[in-house]
């Protein structure tokens, strides 16, 4: 199952997905002992921002570590390809929350990376690349190589990040802040110290993941 087949099932989650993209208001279904409830949602921040604008997730002091900061995995053309990296077990069960998910189908890898021997070149059935992720700790930005790689824009790389373990005190003034979670989005970052670009397309706040589409690599970061 794909990570567009997991994130999202249902009408109602579709349409809050949908209102929150623009910023409108919904009126919910009636409860058994009233009337409609109106809904307010904030519009969404300007697709470009630049790094001091943004508010970024920090991982919460009590979460658990990452197993890992720093991965890699060899893809193969013509291959499905799938990498996961989990926060540390904890309370006697065997595997953590999950924090990253990366996957494409067989048909993703388009063109080789500048810099690699065969740059630009289309990637033939059987033809292999060394993917690394690599993780900061802290504001669980996730920094994804080799960059310049592309994929097909017909069938793309998913990316989804997690934010169970994040701080809700998002400005750090010793509370949580829950009317901003509604906020909480992807986004990336071509270079350091370029501006940061809204790429989120799909959100389940019930699951606190964000899912995006890619068809190149950079450093991708949840923020509002």
């Amino acid at each position: 199952m794909t990570l567009r087949e997991q994130v999202l099932t249902g009408r109602a989650k579709a349409m809050w997905a949908a209102c929150l993209a623009v910023g409108v208001t919904v009126v919910a279904a009636a409860c058994q002992d009233g009337g409609p409830t109106t809904v307010t949602l904030p519009p969404p921040p300007p697709p470009v921002l630049p790094t001091e604008e943004l508010t970024f997730l920090r991982q919460d002091a009590s979460a658990p570590t990452l197993v890992t900061t720093d991965t890699t995995l060899v893809a193969t053309a013509g291959e499905d390809f799938r990498l996961r990296i989990f926060y540390a077990p904890e309370g006697g069960s065997t595997e953590g929350e999950e924090f990253l998910e990366l996957e494409w189908d067989d048909d993703s890898l388009l063109r080789y990376p500048p810099g690699h021997p065969m740059a630009n070149q289309t990637f033939a059935p059987g033809d292999t690349i060394t993917i690394q992720v690599s993780v900061d700790p802290a504001q669980l930005i996730a920094t994804l190589e080799p960059s310049g790689i592309v994929f097909n824009p017909s069938d793309p790389a998913e990316l989804e990040l997690r934010y169970v373990n994040a701080d809700d005190d998002y400005d750090e003034d010793g509370e949580d802040d829950p009317e901003d979670e509604p906020l909480v989005d992807m986004w990336r970052q071509e270079n350091v110290g370029d501006p940061w670009t809204r790429v989120g397309e799909i959100k389940d706040a019930d699951e606190d993941r964000v899912r995006a589409r890619l068809t190149s690599f950079s450093r991708y970061a949840l923020a509002f």
